[in-house]
């Protein structure tokens, strides 16, 4: 009579090698998929968080973080921003008074000219003043593009109007330093005689003393994500289940 073989209880070596890897679950794609996400995220914010730094220790000209020259030219009296809108709602937060600190502006005539007049004012003042003249709207000034607006000469020279709260006037380059408020405001270049044809480089600069903070804060914050991110992918991609028995 044969001798009964007790029942396995446990995989021989051999077997056991044979067990395969975990497939991808569920949770294990969507580890690896939000790991990869936290990881691109938190490039973003280290790139400009770096960018920032950088900004602020190498390229502040006389302490004021400034852009480059941006060259604009009209035919008529003057030339405008559009309205600049400050600490209002949606991202005119990001420019706060506080989170600019003091501005400047510098204007260049291109050519020899009259002497040039820069002026900061609220905007509905500025809007009535302009009424009727030719002069034209700086729409985006880091794209350089403008619009012109048509109609006749000034009534009256730029120097005349006391709703400028900030100006300066006279021939050559024209530094124009200001203390930001809340508000709505218009920045205004024109000859001081008020005569037509304007032709200049201006640049903006501004302290921005929470540069570095921010800088700071972003660099943190994207090394945290970075870490989750890396920390997900890497449980994902080293899970196993366990070993299979059989009976």
């Amino acid at each position: 009579m044969n001798e009964a073989h007790a029942p396995a209880t446990a995989l021989s070596e051999s077997d056991r090698h044979a067990v395969p890897r975990a497939e991808w679950t569920a949770g294990r794609v969507a580890s690896l998929v939000i790991g990869a996400v936290l990881v691109l995220v938190s490039l973003v914010l280290v790139g400009a968080g770096g960018t920032a730094l950088w900004a602020d220790r190498t390229q502040r000209d006389g302490g004021y973080v400034t852009t480059s020259v941006h060259e604009f030219s009209t035919s008529g009296s003057a030339l405008a921003t559009e309205r600049i809108d400050l600490g209002s709602a949606g991202i005119g937060w990001l420019y706060t008074p506080g989170m600019l600190g003091r501005v400047r502006i510098r204007v260049t005539p291109v050519s020899p000219s009259s002497p040039l007049f820069v002026g900061i004012g609220p905007s509905a003042d500025v809007d009535r003043y302009l009424a009727g003249v030719k002069h034209t709207i700086i729409s985006e000034f880091f794209a350089d593009k403008v619009e012109p607006v048509d109609g006749g000469a000034p009534r009256s020279t730029p120097a005349t109007q006391s709703f400028w709260v900030a100006s300066d006037s006279g021939a050559g380059v024209r530094t124009l330093v200001w203390d930001p408020r809340k508000g709505s405001w218009t920045v205004v270049v024109m000859n001081a005689d008020g005569r037509p044809g304007i032709d200049v480089g201006a640049d903006l600069g501004a302290r921005m003393p929470a540069v570095l903070w921010v800088a700071i804060g972003v660099l943190v914050a994207g090394a945290i994500l970075l870490a989750g991110g890396v920390l997900l992918i890497a449980g994902a991609i080293r899970r196993r289940a366990n070993p299979a028995t059989t009976a």
